[in-house]
C-alpha cells in the first residue's frame, strides 16, 4: 500500500462537503428529481468538482463520475446520491493513499527535468552551474511539499529553514539523517552561487545530485 500523505486542509475540504451533500440528499429525497434550491446544489456541486480535480489529473475517474451523477443533462436527471457516493469514495481512496496531488504530479516532472539539465552540465563539466540547478531544484521540491501539507513557510526560507520545518515530528517528510545530508547540498549550491572559492570536484556534485534525485523522488512520488 502507497504511504498515505494527506493534506488537512484537503480533508477538511472534503468532510465539509460531504456534510453539505448529506444535507442536500436529505432534503432531496422529498422530491426525488427536483432540485428544491438550485443556487445552492451549483455551489455544492461547483466546490466538488474544484476540490475532486485536484486529487488527480481533470480526467480523472472521481471528477468523470460525480459529473456523470451530479450533471443534469437530456434525458438524465440529476442523481444526488449518485454524486454524492462518489464523493464519499474519493475521501476513503485519498485518506488511503490511492489518490494523488496533481500539482505534486506535475512538479515532480518539472524538477526531474531540472536535475536532468544538472547532469548535463556535470558532465561537460560545469560544476557551479550543476551545483546551482540541483539545489534550486531541491528548493523548490521541498516548497511544494510544504505548500502541499499546510506547512506555514515564507518567500524568506531559503534550503536549510525548509529542512527544518519537514524534520518536525509532526510533518515528518524527511529524517534527521536525511537533513543533515541536504544541509551539506545547500552548502555545495550556496558556495556555487556566491562566486567565492569552490573547492569542490566532480564526484562531490554527482553525489548530490544523486541524493537529491532520491529525496525528491520520495517526497513527491509518495501517494
Amino acid at each position: 500500500m502507497p504511504t498515505a500523505i494527506v493534506n488537512p486542509e484537503i480533508l477538511k475540504r472534503l468532510d465539509e462537503l460531504l456534510h453539505e451533500g448529506e444535507q442536500q440528499w436529505w432534503e432531496f429525497q422529498k422530491t426525488p428529481g427536483e432540485i428544491q434550491d438550485p443556487v445552492r446544489f451549483v455551489q455544492w456541486t461547483t466546490s466538488c468538482l474544484n476540490l475532486l480535480d485536484k486529487l488527480s489529473v481533470s480526467t480523472n475517474r472521481f471528477v468523470q463520475e460525480f459529473e456523470a451523477w451530479g450533471k443534469r443533462t437530456s434525458g438524465h436527471p440529476v442523481n444526488l446520491g449518485g454524486a454524492l457516493g462518489v464523493l464519499k469514495v474519493a475521501r476513503e481512496e485519498y485518506v488511503r493513499g490511492f489518490a494523488i496531488d496533481y500539482h505534486l504530479a506535475v512538479a515532480s516532472v518539472v524538477f526531474a527535468d531540472l536535475l536532468h539539465q544538472a547532469e548535463y552540465l556535470l558532465q561537460k563539466g560545469y560544476l557551479r552551474a550543476a551545483a546551482v540547478l540541483v539545489g534550486a531544484a531541491l528548493e523548490e521540491a521541498l516548497r511544494s511539499r510544504a505548500r502541499a501539507l499546510s506547512v506555514q513557510i515564507s518567500d524568506k526560507d531559503t534550503l536549510v529553514p525548509l529542512l527544518h520545518k519537514l524534520k518536525t515530528p509532526d510533518v515528518a517528510v524527511i529524517t534527521e539523517v536525511q537533513s543533515k545530508t541536504l544541509e551539506a547540498v545547500a552548502r555545495i549550491r550556496n558556495d556555487a552561487a556566491h562566486g567565492g572559492a569552490f573547492e569542490y570536484v566532480h564526484s562531490d556534485i554527482e553525489r548530490a545530485l544523486l541524493e537529491v534525485q532520491a529525496i525528491i523522488g520520495r517526497i513527491l512520488g509518495e501517494r
